[in-house]
């Protein structure tokens, strides 16, 4: 090894010092919250899982300590960390051999490798310190991958990556160090004169690992999320009744993997094609899941496929039957939903069916809005929207009329869907506000900026709260609000046409306002939005709801004052689903609690998605005793009726 005296190599030794220790820091931090995760890499769609990669992060610290030991040549460090990195590799290994995580234990044998090598050419070769900069170059991508499954993204890690990649081409310079302006023995003497030298090389050399980090955080990333607005529908395919050929399992339904192109309009009724020659019967008319008021005309129409003549029966599983025309109009149905069964019997005895729900309501529900939406729930109290209703009323507006036609879409997607097409509905809201990322996209950072809130001042700066920023990647409305901190909610709401006047604070805004003008939220935002649309699809006012976690911690974000999301009871089910569609994470997970959400926070003065995990909020120990939508405040299900915590 080169000739730099003892304590000058330990002053250049720090950055593996520093690089080593955060490394371990952070990787045990990330391993005791996310260890629930060994195992379940598929769950979330990559190689490794997040406890697999605080392994691998543990692991590179340790080797840049290593690292730091082979420049101060110290023998016994050297050999100490060496015996003590084998060990935690063997541990490891263990793990994730046990728990079936090949790709991250193709990973520990690299490092494990690195740390033999390394170690064993310093014994025999002293060329430990040109081998730190393969273990460096190695481990910084090896780094970066296995970061990227952890909460705070890519760019939080440049940081130790960083640091260890210079330790390796630091080191690795060698005898050329002494020929540095300063450190030259031919141009300077000895004593003060070189300390200084090594002294501004110090200084210098942290200079250009920060400047080498900032370049990396703050690499260009949009805080929003632009989708594609275009997707059309698709269904599936249909067999020659024009119905699915398949009965797809709900957490195989049509509509959960498909998005329909927006539609301010129900979808028209269609005649059947009767080419086909099969005895078809369709209902035309009324739409699927519209609502009336009590006493209101109402017009049903049939089609039908068959030989004439053709006996047509109306069935409603409240007050009977209703009809036996083709086509009739009546205005006495009961109050409640009408599950409508039309049967058409032609002159063989041959019989086709098709049904249809309709809500039948009391004269004063939405009675305020003008025009009357075509679809909302029938056991609401709500008489109006913003800004005359009632503060619920216009938080979650199941009766505004400009939020129809994302329930029309939902009908069109299930329309040929052979199963529950309630559950349908339910799967394509849930899945059109989450991963489809279809009505709202990404994370409204400056909402929590504008109120202060942890994930924006904690880990950026303070001096945020009370400012706007982070809007690049949204739309024109949202960067055109202001910021009011003293407002909150829907009362910060002011105009649907001029956005200066609106306040960019967190609290829930009207539905119609988040879903159709900013089109972007926080996590009570978007379970506003999934509850209302839900409502108004149907679902009565004990199977869908909002609720809270009551708190949870984050790494590096510390703890969080709590997390909005909804609980739902599917048709068919005997337990309640937590459903968590916050920044287009998943949404619903069929056997269980979601996997995991998406938020935005701020790091070094940039926004980085963050995917939160099921084990750091808590769903089954934290959700709040209360529960509330457009029909007030509920009491949640015990954990024993949410699917995945009894």
């Amino acid at each position: 090894m080169h000739s730099i005296a003892g304590k000058d190599r330990i002053l250049l030794s720090l950055p593996g010092v520093l690089g080593g220790a955060f490394a371990i820091a952070i990787g045990c931090l990330i391993l005791i919250f996310a260890f629930p995760s060994l195992g379940r890499q598929a769950d979330y769609g990559y190689a490794l899982s997040p406890a697999a990669g605080a392994m691998l992060f543990i692991l590179l610290g340790l080797a840049g300590g290593l690292g730091a030991a082979l420049a101060a040549e110290s023998r016994t460090a050297v050999r100490g960390l060496t015996i003590f990195g084998v060990l935690i590799c063997l541990i490891f290994l263990g793990i994730l051999a046990f728990y079936r995580e090949w790709a991250a234990g193709f990973a520990v044998i690299i490092i494990l490798a690195s740390i033999l090598t390394s170690a064993w050419a310093a014994e025999r070769w002293k060329i430990g310190p040109a081998l730190l900069l393969f273990a460096g170059l190695a481990g910084f991508p090896l780094g970066q991958a296995a970061m990227t499954f952890l909460p705070y993204g890519w760019k939080t890690w440049a940081v130790s990556g960083v640091i260890l990649v210079f330790c390796g081409i630091l080191f690795l310079a060698g005898k050329r160090l002494d020929r540095l302006p300063l450190l030259d023995d031919e141009n300077v003497g000895r004593g003060t004169a070189r300390g200084s030298g090594y002294f501004l090389y110090t200084l210098a050399s942290l200079l250009i690992i920060s400047l080498s980090i900032a370049a990396l955080i703050h690499a260009p990333a949009d805080a929003g999320v632009v989708v594609d607005r275009t997707a059309e529908l698709n269904v599936g395919p249909l067999n020659a009744d024009g119905q699915n050929s398949q009965i797809p399992s709900s957490d195989a339904c049509d509509c959960m993997n498909s998005t329909p192109k927006k539609s301010d309009a129900p979808p028209a009724p269609t005649a059947l094609n009767c080419s086909v020659g099969k005895m078809v019967a369709r209902i035309l008319e009324p739409g699927d899941v519209r609502t009336f008021p009590r006493g209101e005309r109402i017009g049903f129409t049939a089609s039908a496929c068959g030989k004439t003549p053709l006996d047509f029966l109306w069935w409603s599983s409240i007050d009977g039957i209703i009809g036996d025309e083709e086509q009739f109009n009546t205005s006495n149905l009961s109050v409640g939903w009408h599950k409508i069964t039309l049967s058409v019997t032609d002159h063989s005895g041959t019989t086709a069916s098709d049904t249809i729900e309709i809500g039948i309501a009391a004269p004063w529900v939405c009675s305020k809005v003008s025009p009357r939406p075509k679809y909302y729930p029938i056991d609401t109290p709500c008489q109006d929207i913003w800004p005359n209703g009632t503060e619920e009323c216009q938080q979650l507006e199941v009766c505004h009329p400009d939020l129809d036609y994302i329930v029309a879409n939902a009908v069109k997607a299930c329309e040929n869907y052979d199963g529950d097409k309630k559950l349908c509905r339910g799967l394509y809201i849930i899945r059109a506000f989450g991963p489809q990322a279809r009505y709202m996209q990404g994370y409204a950072l400056f909402k929590t900026c504008c109120s202060g809130y942890p994930e924006c001042t904690r880990t950026c700066w303070p001096g945020l709260a009370g400012t706007c920023p982070f809007r690049d990647g949204f739309n024109g409305n949202v960067r055109n609000l202001s910021c009011r901190p003293d407002e909150w909610g829907v009362s910060a709401w002011h105009s649907d046409t001029n956005m200066s006047e609106n306040s960019a604070v967190l609290g829930l805004f009207p539905t119609h306002a988040t879903v159709n003008i900013l089109q972007t939220g926080v996590c009570i935002d978007y379970a506003a939005a999934v509850t209302t649309l839900l409502r108004k699809a149907g679902y009565s006012k004990t199977e869908a709801m909002s609720t809270a976690s009551t708190g949870y911690d984050l790494p590096l974000l510390g703890n969080h004052p709590g997390h909005a999301y909804n609980v739902v009871l599917l048709p068919g089910e005997d337990q309640y689903h937590i459903v968590d569609t916050t920044g287009n994470g998943e949404g619903i997970n069929e056997n269980g609690v979601p996997h995991y959400f998406y938020f935005t926070g701020c790091f070094l003065g940039q926004p980085v998605k963050i995917r939160v995990f099921d084990w750091w909020v808590g769903y089954c120990t934290k959700t709040s005793q209360y529960g509330y939508n457009d029909a007030g405040y509920l009491r949640t299900p015990e954990k024993e009726k949410i699917c995945g915590c009894s």
